[in-house]
């Protein structure tokens, strides 16, 4: 961190807009992209997202040490069909964006540190699954420069404000900017969301039916593994909020990756996700195979241990996973043995992979590579992949599906969008999987998507 970074993280400015028109002074003498950086009280980043309009463009993130909002879009990023995160990935690279203000001083965008310039989004399920409603404003990939960024890392906390040096006199910053101050200044609490006026679970008869076919498919010797998803469906009394849901999730779901993606014109994606689909630090990568499950309960841990179906299943991600990564040319290390990887309603088999690559990729690279594991596709991959596309009821989405952030680098991270939601207006559209392979039993398989429910529905307020 440079000396300039540092003393602005220690200056008490007595009038946060003088330090936003010092900062906006200085960008608008800039090149490219440029980004005003503050000083800011460390709040949970709910209580931000609270204060923006529900119908405008947001993002959120926290995972590990790191917690961020984003709040408009200063650069959109888009992807279509099989070379979508390819043409994400060339339109990022187009960018100039490598300096910013602090104090109104200019250095490396690098040397903010935890407060770098970030891309937040993610992909659909497959190509054409998220084009119609509720995922109106998705699409098959989108990323977004948010045009002001919370961002903490629990010892200190920017607000980052992305600005073109031609916009840099516009009126409208120094009103966003007071709004802004006023949540991170009184954090707003937390609600109950509106109760719930109805709700219709994927039948269970076609769910049965659907898994049985499955396993006949496999026995025929067409599939190794197929993952089924079961929907749900909430009507609330009133628009479904946001902030308060992730809020809740924040609360329950702590040990997990809580992500909102909200795009232009569209609803909001919540997730409280256990998977890591990747991660990607310079040359170290890291993935999570997560597959094979059981619910909470007296030796739960024994019992899933020692299930060969449960860890049939589970062999198969790690063995697509680190395929994936060797075709890329890293070097991969795992355990021998799975753990077991403990959450408020399930227990899963779990089996952290790491990597080390010998020449640079983007992330995105990498999620092309990986995604759909067989944790949430199947295997073969290609042929899974359009079984779920031509037999399941409702198309997936962004469910299941890469979400996360990526740097100017192509560092970054993503997890996959499991225990998941999609709210639009007073609707909360939910999703669970279960994995099918040889062996597996319709009824099991059906209590097991109504225990992963449960990490949505009991943040909502909403019966299990």
């Amino acid at each position: 961190m440079t000396p300039q970074v540092a003393s602005a993280l220690t200056t008490d400015r007595s009038d946060p807009a003088w330090s936003l028109a010092d900062g906006l002074a200085a960008a608008a003498r800039g090149d490219g992209m440029m980004f005003v950086a503050l000083p800011a009280p460390i709040v949970p980043v709910t209580a931000v997202l609270a204060a923006w309009p529900t119908s405008a463009p947001a993002v959120a993130w926290s995972h590990g040490e790191l917690s961020l909002v984003g709040l408009g879009v200063a650069y959109e990023l888009r992807g279509a069909g099989e070379q979508r995160f390819a043409e994400v990935v060339a339109t990022a690279q187009r960018l100039g964006a490598d300096r910013a203000i602090v104090g109104g001083a200019a250095v490396p965008t690098s040397a903010l540190g935890f407060a770098r310039p970030r891309f937040v989004g993610g992909a659909a399920f497959a190509p054409g699954t998220a084009d119609r409603a509720p995922w109106t404003g998705f699409g098959d990939a989108w990323f977004a420069l948010p045009r002001w960024t919370y961002v903490h890392d629990g010892a200190h906390a920017w607000l980052v404000l992305a600005v073109e040096p031609r916009e840099a006199a516009d009126e409208r910053w120094t009103a966003e900017h007071a709004v802004i101050r006023a949540a991170l200044d009184a954090p707003a609490l937390t609600k109950r969301q509106p109760p719930m006026r109805d709700a219709v679970r994927g039948d269970a008869a076609t769910w049965r039916t659907q898994v049985t076919d499955i396993t006949d498919a496999i026995a025929r010797g067409e599939f190794a593994k197929i993952v089924a998803a079961r929907t749900c469906v909430l009507t609330l009394v009133g628009d479904a909020r946001p902030a308060d849901l992730l809020a809740a999730l924040d609360e329950r779901h702590a040990e997990c990756a809580r992500v909102l993606v909200r795009p232009p014109g569209g609803g909001a994606l919540i997730a409280a996700t256990p998977e890591r689909l990747v991660r990607r630090d310079g040359d170290t990568v890291s993935c999570d195979a997560l597959a094979g499950t059981i619910a909470r309960g007296d030796a739960a841990s024994e019992t899933l241990r020692a299930s060969e179906k449960d860890r049939r299943e589970h062999a198969l991600v790690v063995s697509m996973i680190a395929g994936a990564l060797e075709s890329v040319g890293a070097d991969v290390t795992l355990p021998a043995e799975p753990g077991i990887r403990q959450l408020r309603h399930v227990l899963h088999l779990h089996t952290p992979i790491r990597a080390t690559l010998r020449e640079p990729r983007h992330l995105l690279e990498l999620a092309a590579r990986l995604h759909p594991t067989p944790a949430v596709g199947g295997t073969p991959q290609r042929e899974a992949v359009s079984w779920i596309a031509s037999h399941e009821p409702v198309a997936r989405g962004w469910y299941a599906a890469p979400v996360g952030w990526f740097d100017l680098d192509g560092n970054g991270e993503l997890c996959v969008a499991i225990r998941s939601g999609l709210l639009a207006g007073p609707r909360v559209h939910l999703w669970a999987g279960a994995g099918i392979v040889a062996g597996s039993d319709p009824d099991r398989e059906l209590a097991e998507t109504d225990v992963k429910l449960r990490a949505m529905l009991g943040a909502l307020g909403a019966p299990a």
